[in-house]
């Protein structure tokens, strides 16, 4: 069985044992301040990246929202598909009216 030299634990126990605790010290310092000062800016820019790609997401979905309601506008025999049954059994029958009164759905006896 071949195994790589790099990876086999007696190996790596041996470096690790050998090190200068001097140098292991200093590289651990260095690596928890490198942690400590990059990491705030990471969450930062991880924020930040979020927060514009969402208000962007969503100012594209409106732009291709309106060029999907205006696609056909100036076609009007252009075959459509028909609504949903029941698509506009939630909107609000009067503007004005800020609760809606009764039943969301009225049943209708065939």
């Amino acid at each position: 069985m071949n195994v790589n030299q790099a990876f086999n634990s007696a190996h790596f126990k041996h470096r690790m044992a050998t090190m200068n605790p001097i140098m292991t010290l200093l590289m651990v310092v260095a690596i928890t301040l490198i942690a400590i000062t990059l990491l705030p800016f990471l969450f930062l820019f991880g924020l930040i990246s979020f927060v514009a790609l969402r208000f962007w997401g969503k100012k594209m979905l409106r732009r291709q929202q309106a060029q999907q309601a205006y696609a056909y506008q100036d076609f009007a025999n252009v075959q459509r598909e028909p609504a949903a049954p029941y698509a506009d059994m939630f909107k609000r029958s009067n503007a004005n009216q800020a609760k809606p009164t009764g039943r969301t759905f009225e049943h209708q006896a065939d």
